[in-house]
């Protein structure tokens, strides 16, 4: 498909494997505009096609290539979006346009275009110092309930979980869990972070399934996710005696204040929040760490 739109230069059409250097160009220079515009230099890195960022890029086009647009002025993209369903829940992966081009429009499009007809839940996360994205969501009713805390720095202790027992992953483990901590099916995107992560573990408590976690080899920990607060929290207290004395990041929802506390009792230093934004406003979330902005 292709419809055009912001004065006829540009034009919108879905977009494809071949599009995601250009979509890094643009979302490089979106993030340091913006972050220079604050005085915040923000660590701009060069595109990588086996890098996560591309992982998660190309992981979104094969299971929602649907939902995911480019803006194209004079041959390169000026400006794509993304969004991912589970279910009935939709979720708004991203939305960048290069500052030559912002201003007129291409972002409110891209979002129609992404917004992809009626579903019982939607959700986003955007950062904190961007107001102009937050409010373009707060206008299609998705409204910020909390902050997304990011973590980071080497754990000082070394204490894990008493309670839980680790164990290999099991698609229907998993599953149970995500529908409690979720409310939805996670499956396709477990292959991803199994794929790409160093470490997967199962949670036990009892022998029982509980929880979950991720980590990769740079140590960023998510996700995180447990079948209630309690065994989230010690999901992520295991995960961080892992990585005691090592470089750890982790992303929580404000909300799930019981992996907060680990995460602050761990001597993790907190960093620039983002915000998460639901339609309706309901569903708080308490028992998961987020994996990213790009895919929560």
């Amino acid at each position: 498909m292709s419809t055009r739109a912001a004065g006829p230069s540009v034009r919108f059409r879905r977009a494809s494997a071949s599009d995601l250097p250009g979509e890094h160009a643009a979302f490089v220079a979106a993030q340091e505009e913006l972050h220079n515009r604050r005085g915040a230099p923000w660590p701009g890195r060069e595109y990588d096609p086996s890098g996560m960022w591309a992982q998660v890029q190309l992981h979104l086009l094969a299971h929602d290539g649907e939902r995911s647009f480019v803006a194209e002025a004079q041959g390169q993209v000026a400006g794509f979006t993304a969004a991912m369903v589970r279910g009935d829940f939709w979720y708004f992966s991203a939305l960048f346009v290069h500052p030559r081009y912002q201003g007129r429009g291409l972002g409110r499009h891209l979002l129609e275009l992404a917004w992809d007809g009626p579903f019982r839940r939607r959700a986003t996360i955007t950062e904190a110092i961007q107001p102009v994205s937050t409010g373009l969501y707060a206008q299609r009713g998705l409204l910020p309930v909390t902050p997304v805390l990011g973590f980071s720095g080497c754990p000082t202790t070394g204490d894990g979980s008493e309670q839980l027992e680790p164990a290999v992953p099991a698609p229907g483990a998993l599953r149970e869990v995500d529908l409690a901590a979720y409310g939805f099916d996670r499956s396709v995107d477990h292959e991803l972070w199994a794929r790409t992560s160093a470490r997967a573990t199962l949670w036990l408590r009892a022998g029982e399934p509980c929880a979950y976690s991720y980590c990769d080899a740079a140590g960023n920990i998510g996700p995180v996710a447990g079948s209630d607060p309690a065994s989230a929290a010690e999901a992520l207290r295991a995960e961080l005696a892992y990585q005691a004395g090592r470089q750890a990041r982790v992303d929580i929802p404000g909300t799930a204040t019981a992996m907060v506390k680990v995460a602050l009792e761990a001597g993790l230093r907190l960093g620039d929040p983002g915000l998460l934004l639901l339609s309706p406003p309901d569903r708080l979330p308490t028992s998961y760490a987020v994996h990213s902005y790009w895919l929560l």
